[in-house]
């Protein structure tokens, strides 16, 4: 007997993720303490208007003001880190505008006169890696979570599939009637442990991950993320009901035996 299921494939899932957020908060660490040791500019005059974004190809890498010095420093840490939903195509600006804010990107672009690190922008710059900077310890705290919840739905679920797979290997002909009633009360306790599981599991995609009450993270929300690709959206939930529905359909088979025999 073969049973599928999706739970393992989702802690890998879950733990490729957590390292992946690890190595971002790092990253951005680094970025938060180069930018308040770089020194800003003396104010100069800027000729025109703002560029767009879209039209910056690539940062300069030979210009010294603190703007350049600021982008050499996110090229070197937190772009290496991008976003899910970011275009590998996408150059460093692009990359600057989808982790802050496109309103830093185009104060920072090269093409927008010589550009200067003023101490407004120096501020702003570290305001927003800052507000990153949070929503990742969030994203960390979700997936510890999500970690923990998975690691107790694969350890119960764990055990029926162990049990189930152990029970087939002895025909139910060979079983008297005590072993075959012994058989449908276990078979019952199993289906009320996936169903403890698939309510546990409710519990936990019901709550929010927030701390000091600034930014939250729907548990609904990161699953429906981290699980996208799969070919069920609830990979533990998809587990507890087949289980439970291949549990039934045992006891149905060992009840026919049951009343034969009696």
């Amino acid at each position: 007997m073969t049973v599928e299921t999706y739970v393992e494939r989702a802690r890998n899932r879950v733990d490729d993720e957590r390292t992946t957020t690890e190595n971002k908060r790092a990253a951005y660490r680094r970025f938060v303490a180069s930018v308040k040791e770089t020194p800003t500019d003396s104010p100069v005059g800027r000729g025109g208007g703002p560029t767009a974004i879209g039209s910056v190809t690539a940062a300069s890498s030979t210009g010294s003001s603190g703007c350049d010095r600021v982008r050499e420093r996110f090229a070197d840490t937190v772009a290496g880190h991008r976003t899910v939903d970011s275009d590998p195509a996408d150059g460093l600006l692009e990359t600057v505008a989808a982790e802050l804010s496109e309103g830093v990107a185009v104060a920072l672009a090269p093409a927008n006169g010589a550009a200067n690190l003023t101490d407004g922008l120096k501020q702003r710059v570290v305001s927003e890696a800052t507000t990153r900077q949070h929503e990742l310890r969030v994203m960390a705290r979700a997936l510890e979570t999500e970690a923990e919840s998975l690691a107790a739905a694969n350890e119960a679920l764990g055990d029926v599939i162990e049990w189930l797979v152990e029970a087939n290997e002895t025909p139910l002909t060979d079983c008297d009637f005590d072993a075959l009633a012994e058989r449908h009360d276990r078979l019952a306790t199993h289906r009320e442990r996936c169903r403890t599981v698939a309510r546990d599991r409710q519990g936990v995609l019901r709550t929010t991950t927030s701390i000091d009450a600034a930014i939250g993270l729907a548990q609904r929300e990161l699953t429906g993320g981290l699980y996208e690709g799969f070919s069920v959206n609830y990979p533990v939930l998809s587990t507890a009901v087949r289980l439970d529905g291949l549990c039934a359909d045992c006891q149905n088979v060992v009840r026919d035996h049951l009343v034969r025999r009696v």
